[in-house]
């Protein structure tokens, strides 16, 4: 009998700009309604992110902005440590709590690659690496995703450089995805296509599938 995939990880995104501006009239807007904000902005480059069109989006002006950010970096940069949390953090966190290593990797693989809104941003982010903010950021994310990966090959049992080997190639079939995401879109299959690849790389990435 074919064994059940486990459930994709509940993944939180950021607060859509509709959500924050009704948040806007009954309590005012926080730094993280503005890092959340400058988040979603992001999916369409690094360079459309403006403070101006941003306010005009949530319907306040920029004196709002001011009361939590010097300038158009600094929100930049809390708007990353936002990505940082929402997309590496918080899911390693959720996954950390499924008992059963190989299940772990099944749940974590199955979220990183099914379909997602998050993985425009993803995709902005990567296309802008050498940007000064963002470079640091990136190392420091993709670091963190390949230790992880390692430590849950570790936990199948296997040897530390061997499962460097498998975390690596996991990764990087993780950022080729993201690639095909920016550059050939329609390459990538959706609906039960993608249910399709999704499990052929199960096979491919968890060992003993």
């Amino acid at each position: 009998m074919r064994r059940a995939s486990p459930p994709r990880v509940d993944v939180t995104p950021p607060r859509e700009v509709a959500e924050i501006r009704r948040r806007r009239r009954t309590q005012g807007l926080s730094r993280e309604d503005w890092a959340d904000a400058a988040l979603w902005s992001l999916r369409e480059g690094v360079e459309a992110l403006s403070v101006e069109a941003l306010a005009r989006r949530l319907g306040v002006t920029k004196g709002s902005f001011y009361w939590h950010f010097r300038d158009r970096s600094e929100l930049l940069q809390a708007a990353l440590e936002r990505w940082e949390q929402l997309a590496t953090e918080n899911i390693i966190a959720k996954v950390e709590a499924i008992e059963q290593p190989r299940e772990r990797l099944r749940a974590l693989l199955i979220t990183a690659f099914n379909e997602d809104p998050g993985q425009k941003v993803e995709v902005a982010l990567a296309a802008s690496v050498d940007h000064p903010l963002l470079k640091p950021v990136l190392a420091r994310v993709s670091r963190r995703r390949i230790e992880y990966l390692v430590s849950l090959y570790q936990a199948l049992g296997m040897p530390a450089a061997e499962a460097r080997c498998w975390g690596l190639h996991a990764y990087s079939t993780f950022s080729g995805l993201l690639h095909l995401v920016h550059s050939a879109p329609e390459a990538l299959p959706s609906g039960k296509g993608r249910a399709r690849y999704v499990e052929h790389l199960m096979r491919t990435l968890v060992p003993g599938s």
